[in-house]
């Protein structure tokens, strides 16, 4: 699966069956318990929440808690941004701990070798990542772009030689801050929407400073985007691989 270069060290990930038994199923417990609790007390927003958690991994990513301010949702761009962080945490814990397990289904292994092809592509066009590792995983998983996350974080860490726990801290600090700054952003944006409002009888200043604050940040994120792809573009054409 991972060859290290240094194979005399304990394996980092090498943990043991009650240590996997332990996290991965006081983990699955509480998503269990939060979901039928939900279910009951609190049932409109419980399947709303269902909708978004896919929605968040696969599409929008941080950009969740955008939902939160256009008065369709049960939940805040606040709560929404800690939603995002408890993903992110559940994920790496998976990752880090059912790995092994994962790779014995011939499709998911594929789809984790893509993962971690990319995540070796992404040390090769941001080098900077090896000098700070710790931090330079959480930023990166913070970091609004497509292609990004706690998956790739995880691997990161992995390719990197980080401990499990040092790996699991920093993508989780990583999504935690991520949401939360997203969400300060939705907010943000939310109150400049109701400072608007407040000058309706002037519409020729409200709708095209919206407009303008919505095509900034098409055109941040688009750059965004383009940058990130780029460079790995470019460290694919050196012949990166896969790293030992």
């Amino acid at each position: 699966m991972f060859r290290r270069s240094r194979p005399e060290r304990p394996d980092p990930y090498d943990a043991s069956w009650r240590e996997r038994l332990l996290v991965l199923g006081t983990a699955t417990g509480i998503v269990i318990a939060a979901l039928v609790l939900g279910l009951i007390f609190a049932h409109g927003a419980t399947v709303e929440l269902l909708g978004l958690i896919p929605l968040s991994m696969f599409a929008v990513g941080k950009f969740l808690p955008l939902w939160g301010v256009t008065g369709k949702s049960n939940f805040g761009p606040w709560e929404l941004g800690l939603v995002i962080g408890v993903i992110d945490t559940c994920t790496v814990l998976f990752i880090v701990y059912a790995l092994e397990g994962l790779y014995r289904f011939a499709r998911l292994k594929r789809a984790l070798e893509k993962v971690q092809t990319n995540a070796s592509l992404v040390l090769t066009a941001y080098p900077r990542i090896k000098k700070g590792a710790v931090v330079g995983v959480a930023l990166f998983v913070l970091f609004p772009v497509a292609g990004t996350g706690a998956m790739m974080g995880a691997f990161l860490g992995i390719l990197l030689g980080l401990h499990r726990y040092v790996t699991i801290a920093a993508v989780a600090a990583g999504g935690f801050i991520g949401g939360m700054l997203m969400a300060f952003l939705a907010a943000f944006f939310r109150g400049a929407i109701i400072d608007m409002e407040q000058v309706q009888d002037n519409p020729l200043v409200k709708w095209p400073t919206i407009a303008v604050l919505v095509l900034l940040g098409l055109l941040a994120l688009r750059w965004l985007t383009r940058t990130y792809r780029r460079a790995l573009e470019a460290a694919q054409q050196q012949g990166a691989g896969p790293q030992a």
